[in-house]
């Protein structure tokens, strides 16, 4: 290694030229930057000005014209494209003639034309260029590589990028738009004039283009103002009209709108109605359904129990029977004596094993504390019923209020603890059957408690839905309620623009006052009655409990929502 390299190899004269290099690049950079900033803010500041000097010129003058620096180019440019747009209906006029008399079109002065099976001139100078075009295409096709076959693999690893592909990239192609104005922007070299020979009559109706092929430039120019004017009384006269009427024409609208608006709030309340119906039902007979199901389980304890008596097994010669005690939940640190209180006559109901009241001061807090005696008032009045629990030897008292929720709770309690004494019997009984070889009979398997299926609706045969009728029956019911309210949106829509019509009618003195809305805020009848039949079909999936799954054919081959239509 030589004394003026150091160890990465590079020699300490290039490092500080490169460096050298870096920093004077960053300062041109920083310069560029700052001059194309000031020339920016320049051609900006000049633009503001010409713009303001073209106002105080115009206020001056009172030249609705606005100023612009290239308005002789733009005139010129607006001169060529009505000259070439008069020539273009000149060409058209005259082969449309030479189609009808000379296709060669020798006698006119222009190429040969074609008719073609539509009824359309064409040169035949564009059926050559077309033809050409597809050639091109075609070949460009076939170089291409067929469906069937496999494109050769290129190895990307041989391929050298030049540093002009790298430095440059593939400049935009214009749309046809842009072409299409940068076509119009060339110069224009006008095509032969053509003629008219003498006794070919002009088409009727249709002017004379040809004698504007030499118009001069001024009356030309005459032509473009005259189209600018027209068009300008045109916009004039459209804002005019659109004006005239706005104010009737928006109270229409808010008609049309709160006519709308006031059906879809008579169809929501037709909807409540009917889902607070449904609901109602859908109590009555959960609660029905849960008092059937509670009768159903009680049937099977008793057959049950019944049947481990005849094999003579009871809850006293169970062993461990006895020992079940209730135990009442939602009262911890507090113990209630059971053997004081049984199960009433009605569900959720307990009394005394003396009288038919409970004595609430019967009712100790711990098993191994005393009862604390009170006498028996039978005057003593409903709300006047407490329980007192001996808490610290007597000292303390805690009144609870004697109400429907605490006999619910002792009821349940007592009912739970009869259960597991049958439970215990039951399972004694059918181990003793097991063990002698005899297979427990059904009566012992059943649950211990009630069965609610809920929801489930039930057939014609007896028997329950199952899962796929009823998705069936969901997808039949969505389809005619989707029907019925699209045919409901149709007539409340069309009931709405008729009403904004009247309300615009006699605005504008059409029709009289009186007309403005027929039907005020109610519903037409035969829209109320549509109303009332989607209505029934949204709620049916919930409510329909009691039907088959073919309850939407009454048999007749036409649907409810026909009936109802």
């Amino acid at each position: 290694m030589s004394n003026d390299q150091d160890g990465s190899g590079i020699a300490p004269g290039y490092q500080e030229s490169k460096g050298k290099d870096l920093e004077r690049k960053t300062r041109l950079h920083e310069y560029r930057v700052a001059a194309r900033r000031e020339k920016r803010l320049r051609k900006s500041d000049e633009k503001k000005q010409r713009k303001l000097n073209a106002t105080i010129l115009r206020r001056m003058t009172r030249n609705p014209d606005k100023y612009n620096k290239n308005a002789e180019r733009n005139r010129l440019r607006d001169i060529q494209g009505e000259r070439r747009r008069l020539h273009d209906a000149a060409l058209k006029q005259i082969q449309q003639l030479a189609a009808l008399h000379d296709p060669s079109g020798v006698k006119f002065n222009i190429g040969p034309v074609v008719k073609q099976e539509d009824g359309s001139i064409i040169t035949a100078e564009s059926i050559r260029k077309r033809q050409e075009r597809e050639a091109v295409k075609a070949v460009a096709g076939s170089t291409s590589v067929a469906p069937g076959e496999v494109a050769p693999r290129i190895d990307m690893s041989t391929i050298v990028p030049s540093e002009n592909s790298l430095s440059q990239s593939k400049p935009k192609q214009p749309s046809k738009a842009q072409q299409r104005r940068q076509g119009a922007l060339q110069p224009y070299n006008p095509p032969p004039k053509p003629r008219i020979p003498e006794g070919v009559p002009i088409p009727f109706g249709e002017d004379n283009w040809l004698e504007l092929w030499d118009l001069p430039d001024e009356q030309i120019e005459r032509r473009i103002l005259r189209a600018k004017r027209r068009k300008a009384t045109e916009r004039k006269a459209l804002r005019i009209k659109q004006q005239s009427g706005k104010t009737e024409r928006r109270e229409a609208r808010d008609e049309k709108r709160k006519i709308y608006r006031d059906i879809k709030l008579i169809w929501k309340s037709i909807k409540e109605d009917q889902v607070r119906e449904r609901m109602r039902l859908k109590a009555a007979e959960d609660e029905e359904s849960k008092k059937v199901a509670v009768e159903i389980n009680n049937v099977e304890r008793r057959i049950a129990l019944e049947l481990c008596e005849t094999l003579g097994f009871t809850i006293s010669n169970t062993p461990g029977a006895e020992d079940i005690k209730p135990r009442a939940l939602g009262m911890r640190g507090k113990a209630v004596d059971f053997d004081a209180i049984e199960a009433g006559d009605r569900p959720g109901n307990v009394v005394s094993k003396k009288r038919k009241r409970v004595d609430l001061g019967e009712i100790a807090v711990k098993p191994h504390e005393s009862l604390v005696p009170r006498r028996y008032d039978d005057n003593a009045t409903e709300n006047k019923d407490f329980i007192k629990f001996a808490v610290g030897g007597g000292e303390d008292h805690e009144v609870l209020n004697y109400n429907h929720r605490l006999r619910r709770k002792l009821r349940r309690a007592l009912d739970g603890a009869q259960v597991q004494k049958e439970m215990r019997v039951r399972q004694r009984t059918m181990e003793y059957l097991e063990g002698n070889g005899v297979t427990p009979p059904l009566e012992l398997t059943t649950s211990a408690k009630p069965v609610n299926v809920r929801g489930v609706r039930i057939l014609e045969n007896g028997a329950t839905e199952t899962a796929k009728q009823e998705r069936l029956r969901a997808r039949v019911e969505l389809a005619e309620f989707n029907l019925a309210s699209r045919e409901l949106r149709k007539q409340a829509k069309q009931c709405a623009i008729e009403a904004g019509l009247r309300k615009h009618a006699a605005l504008t003195g059409r029709l009289p006052l009186n007309s403005i809305s027929p039907h005020g805020t109610r519903l037409p009848p035969h829209i109320a009655a549509s109303a009332a039949a989607v209505s029934a079909l949204a709620v049916s999936a919930d409510n329909k409990r009691d039907a088959p799954v073919n309850a939407l054919d009454d048999g007749s081959g036409q649907s409810s929502l026909e009936s109802h239509a």
